[in-house]
């Protein structure tokens, strides 16, 4: 095995970020002379891993569904969490975890459960 310089090395890396696979890299330093195991050049790549931006879903739970969940309970106070979800759905068509509608009544100040 050939020892990889700064030069071979930076091929490498730019091999990867244009989407090369390993072995690919390795046939195409082989064409060029330089024999490389496939470990090495994994090494070699893992510098030039390409970080994907992770995009975030944005919030569901925003102002105007806490608003139109504090108006529906305060038409009736009474009504539970899951029926709440059920009225987000079918009068404003708002697909919404339970989770997040409990978070968001306990959030407005709305107090389900049994009087103490």
């Amino acid at each position: 095995m050939a020892v990889i310089n700064a030069q071979v090395s930076e091929l490498i890396r730019s091999l990867r970020k244009k989407g090369w696979t390993t072995s690919a890299i390795a046939k195409h330093l082989a064409t060029t002379g330089i024999r490389a195991s496939l470990r090495t050049i994994q090494r070699h790549c893992l510098c030039a891993v390409v970080e994907k931006k992770k995009g975030r879903k944005p919030r569901k739970l925003t102002s105007q569904v806490m608003e139109i969940i504090d108006s529906i309970l305060r038409t009736d106070d009474e009504l539970s969490e899951r029926k709440v979800k059920e009225l987000l759905q079918s009068r404003h068509n708002i697909t919404i975890g339970l989770h997040s509608v409990r978070k968001a009544v306990r959030t407005l100040g709305w107090n389900f459960g049994k009087p103490r």
